[in-house]
């Protein structure tokens, strides 16, 4: 008689668990290498005409909500900036570009919206500011209001504060840079201080202020965005000394915390380091994490002699209630071979990368050697992400084309938060296998806990397995830097694979998701095995005279066995316990050798079994 067939089906209604095991994407997929030119990255001054538009497809949302739309679907061309808080009252504000008028996006500028504590505002129409903007980055300011910087298409950084958040006026006001050089790009911000009245902000100068290409510039306000005592100051270690430029979007700041400042710079291109201020920005101690072997990137003069690996340009920092720095960051593959503004990138390269400041950076002792995260890196200790197997056969299944973000890898974009007991939540979007539009896979957003700060890791968490997504792009997951019971998780929703910005596809409606997860769902993986008669679907077809399949709902790893019976009692076969994941399983039965007439389906799990009747014609 034929044996059953246990396939795991990837559409899992909820969140969908995985065990740790990695399987590697095959070499002869990590081997595949495309060119691209390096061009100066946007920052949305950019203005075109004449692409069509296509409406965005309607979904039904589960347990989560809709907060926003938009069609400039670029968010960043690096590192997420921060763009949500939690406040103490259990209030949130979230901030995103927005542009709804393709491809020129005259309105764009910072969508907003607000949770009062019982439901979001309605989905915003207008911007925030007075001018066109983009990149926003979001802080609390003072006793109870907010500030959002965001850089406009001309020359400046335009800051819009209000003292009651959610409600009330913005007072805009303009930061600009030093004289010839007033146009600032790609802010971030953080606020500090017992009253979060000391203003923290980083942006970006171009066109060879102090004698780099883009230059990163600190600013300070001391007294909530008033007045600035420190304007367009180069830290000590990246300026000229140190890069040859600072990459545009490559830094971000951590959330303040036990009386530490920090930030993170990352590109390919050079090194990602850290910078952390014990004392409200006075001073910086920098720590090198990953070191480029080429200190002086010249795109005419730096030529690597074999493919290095490299951050992919998306990076997250947190600080644990110790004021300890917990980084992670994406994995790529990269070479430049001849003088020129073209690179090979190896889009199937994989891997999420984690440091904490207890550990050694990461070192590549001969410069023009690759340090390969497939032999160097040591999984749940320095590698704690990458795809999954899905359909738990072994191997990654991918359509033969791969939609690959600029410059990033399989899984990317990557974010992360640490609560008051040190309990550590990451979360990053990585091509999927088993969801896919016929042409490319999609990307969905999964989230991974450590309990200890770091020690241990537990399962993958597939945030958007639910039906709802099986044809979504899920990107830009972005953790809101406090938490309660829950962890708070905004994230982007296209209709396909890619950014409309570059060219992947047309522009379309996209939607931003907002999704509240209880942490005890996901930092416990020992839920109950039990499942009720509904978990365990009618086989279909029935009858049947060649296959059926049976849906399991399973609620943790578990051994899932099933037996039949004909109805005089007699087991006609069997099959054997076989490790399961949870959510959604799908049993496959062959009918085979079987008799037509009636029969009895078991299916067990832990100390559960349920029995259902089938007929084979």
């Amino acid at each position: 008689m034929k044996n059953l067939l246990l396939l795991i089906v990837v559409f899992a209604i909820g969140i969908g668990s995985y065990a740790q095991k990695r399987v590697q994407i095959p070499k002869s997929l990590r081997d595949i290498s495309v060119q691209r030119e390096y061009t100066q990255p946007l920052d949305g001054s950019e203005i075109t005409e004449g692409t069509q538009v296509v409406p965005y497809k309607s979904a039904s949302v589960f347990d989560e909500e809709i907060i926003g739309d938009n069609f400039a679907d670029q968010q960043t061309n690096r590192a997420l900036m921060n763009r949500t808080y939690l406040y103490n009252d259990g209030t949130m504000g979230v901030t995103w570009t927005r542009g709804m008028d393709a491809p020129a996006f005259p309105n764009r500028g910072t969508g907003y919206n607000y949770y009062d504590g019982n439901a979001w505002g309605p989905w915003p129409s207008v911007r925030i500011e007075t001018q066109r903007c983009g990149w926003p980055s979001l802080a609390p300011l003072g006793e109870n209001g907010e500030i959002v910087v965001a850089h406009n298409a001309i020359d400046a950084l335009v800051i819009n504060r209000r003292d009651e958040k959610g409600t009330g006026t913005w007072v805009e006001t303009i930061l600009q840079g030093p004289p010839g050089y007033e146009k600032v790009s790609w802010p971030r911000i953080v606020t500090s201080g017992q009253d979060h009245n000391i203003v923290h902000v980083l942006g970006q100068i171009r066109n060879g202020y102090n004698g780099q290409e883009i230059a990163q510039a600190y600013y300070r306000s001391q007294d909530g965005g008033e007045t600035w005592d420190i304007m367009n100051q180069i830290i000590e270690g990246v300026g000229p000394d140190y890069y040859t430029q600072i990459d545009a979007d490559a830094e971000v700041f951590a959330e303040p915390r036990a009386g530490v400042i920090a930030f993170i710079c990352v590109s390919h291109w050079h090194d990602l380091f850290m910078m952390k201020s014990y004392d409200e920005g006075d001073t910086w101690e920098k720590t090198v994490i990953w070191e480029h072997p080429y200190p002086f990137w010249d795109w005419d003069n730096s030529i690597t002699t074999d493919t290095l690996w490299v951050p992919d340009n998306s990076v997250s920092i947190a600080l644990d209630s110790d004021g300890m720095a917990h980084v992670v960051l994406g994995l790529s593959r990269i070479a430049h071979w001849e003088a020129g503004a073209s690179y090979s990138y190896w889009p199937y390269s994989d891997g999420i990368a984690y440091w904490n400041e207890t550990m050694p950076p990461f070192e590549d002792e001969n410069p023009h050697d690759a340090l390969d995260p497939i032999d160097v890196l040591i999984e749940d200790y320095n590698l704690i992400g990458w795809t999954q197997d899905v359909n738990n056969n072994g191997s990654i299944d991918f359509l033969d084309d791969l939609m690959a973000y600029p410059e990033k890898g399989i899984s990317t974009m990557t974010n992360i938060v640490v609560d008051e007991l040190n309990q550590i939540f990451l979360t990053f979007a990585s091509t999927t296998e088993g969801y896919d539009n016929t042409v490319y896979n999609y990307k969905h957003i999964w989230v991974r806990t450590s309990p200890d700060n770091g020690n241990t890791w537990g399962d993958f968490y597939d945030m958007t397995s639910a039906m709802i997504h099986i044809y979504d792009e899920c990107i830009y997951p972005l953790l809101t830097a406090g938490s309660d019971d829950n962890i708070y998780l905004m994230y982007n929703v296209d209709a396909d694979p890619g950014l409309a910005s570059r060219e992947d596809h047309a522009w379309q409606q996209n939607k931003l998701y907002f999704l509240t997860i209880l942490k005890d769902d996901i930092l416990s993986i020992n839920n109950p095995v039990e499942f009720t008669e509904n978990d365990v679907s009618q086989n279909y077809p029935n009858p049947f005279n060649a296959t059926s399949v049976v849906n399991v709902n399973i609620r943790k790893t578990c051994e899932l066995s099933l037996d039949v019976i004909n109805i005089t009692g007699q087991k006609v076969f069997e099959i054997n316990p076989i490790k399961a994941k949870p959510g959604k399983n799908t049993i496959s039965i062959d009918a085979g050798k079987l008799s037509p007439g009636i029969y009895f389906y078991t299916v067990r799990a832990g100390e559960t079994a349920i029995t259902k009747k089938m007929v084979v014609e």
